[in-house]
């Protein structure tokens, strides 16, 4: 496990103001002086004390086809990065003008993986809730993305995911660190996974690590790795390709860490160069242009299902679709058949717990 982060130090000062008020603001709604929502549907909120990258998206898409295998599920989200403001229902909106702008990245990629289940954006989940179920009545659980320090509303089910490489108790509270509160805050969930489990035949100390995140005997511990599927072609040039062992390739990234997915690729690809931008970075055109001369005659582009999402628009979506263009899925998986058993049956029970909408 990576140690190499180290707290600004010199920022200690606004971080203990930043984590002060955040431990008061959750401490007023423990003690009920704020008074939290509570929906009448089973709510299952997958977040984090950390601000990106620790693998929300694709642990909310594993919950969603778990769940939606015995109930009608819907999806809910802040939607991070979008342009847009309020309340917006994807299922409504034209498809030529759902995108990431309107509606955040990792909702987008939600919906392109679920597109029959209702799924809606707002900064409001309360107000969410209320019109996903005007939208959709037969709705009988929500699984909401990225709500872990929405206090106004109380799931049924709270989970924390923190990252193997980055764990919450290796952080700080910004801006000297990542977190958004302090590590106490994780007495608040009903379950912790570790993320993005570096080695694929890891064994990890549980004990230790329940010691070192701080979980009380109630909550339960579980460890993900992401698995990646095959590079799948998203251009008509890339769909005529049947190989892609002799081809060079160009990785364009603007996700958290990129690294991991950097070195899974070089063991069997050749990657001329890496492009690496922020999270959840805006494309422009300019850069796309740039990337694009990296590009020689046997040359591919690879890009996550993330960033695609951000890729579907206007001229940028136009500049790339004579290219040939690869996406690279990623789904979670538990590091024991067992955890992911015990994972379900905890999820099961608890969105079981409420009567079904008939």
């Amino acid at each position: 496990m990576s140690s190499k982060f180290k707290p600004r130090w010199y920022l200690y000062p606004f971080a203990w103001v930043f984590g002060g008020v955040a431990w008061l603001r959750r401490r007023l709604y423990r003690w009920g002086i704020l008074k939290a929502y509570q929906p009448d549907i089973p709510v299952v909120c997958v977040g984090n004390i950390a601000i990106g990258g620790t693998g929300k998206t694709p642990h909310a898409d594993f919950i969603t086809k778990v769940l939606s295998r015995e109930h009608h599920v819907a999806m809910l989200s802040r939607g991070y990065g979008r342009t847009s403001k309020g309340y917006v229902l994807a299922n409504t909106t034209p498809a030529e003008l759902l995108t990431a702008e309107l509606i955040g990245d990792e909702p987008l990629l939600l919906h392109e993986r679920h597109p029959e289940l209702p799924l809606a954006v707002d900064e409001s989940r309360k107000e969410g809730i209320f019109k996903l179920r005007e939208f959709a009545p037969d709705t009988d659980v929500i699984v909401m993305d990225d709500a872990y320090q929405h206090l106004s509303v109380n799931p049924t089910l709270k989970m924390i995911l923190t990252e193997y490489e980055r764990p919450y108790f290796k952080d700080y509270p910004m801006p000297a660190g990542r977190l958004r509160e302090y590590p106490s805050a994780v007495k608040d969930a009903d379950l912790v996974v570790v993320t993005k489990v570096t080695d694929a035949e890891a064994q990890v100390d549980r004990e230790w690590w329940r010691r070192k995140l701080g979980l009380l005997d109630s909550q339960p511990l579980f460890f993900t790795r992401y698995r990646h599927a095959r590079p799948e072609p998203v251009t008509p040039a890339a769909k005529a390709m049947a190989d892609l062992t002799s081809r060079e390739i160009v990785l364009m990234t603007g996700i958290a860490r990129s690294q991991p997915l950097f070195e899974h690729l070089q063991e069997s690809y050749l990657i001329t160069r890496h492009v690496k931008f922020p999270d959840h970075h805006r494309y422009t055109l300019t850069e796309i242009e740039q990337v694009k001369k990296y590009l020689g005659n046997n040359s591919v582009l690879f890009t996550t299902e993330k960033d695609w999402m951000r890729l579907q628009f206007g001229n940028i979506k136009k500049s790339l679709s004579l290219l040939p263009v690869f996406i690279l899925p990623i789904e979670v998986e538990f590091l024991t058949e067992e955890e992911k058993t015990t994972f379900i049956k905890i999820l099961e029970e608890n969105v079981g717990r409420k009567e079904k909408k008939n």
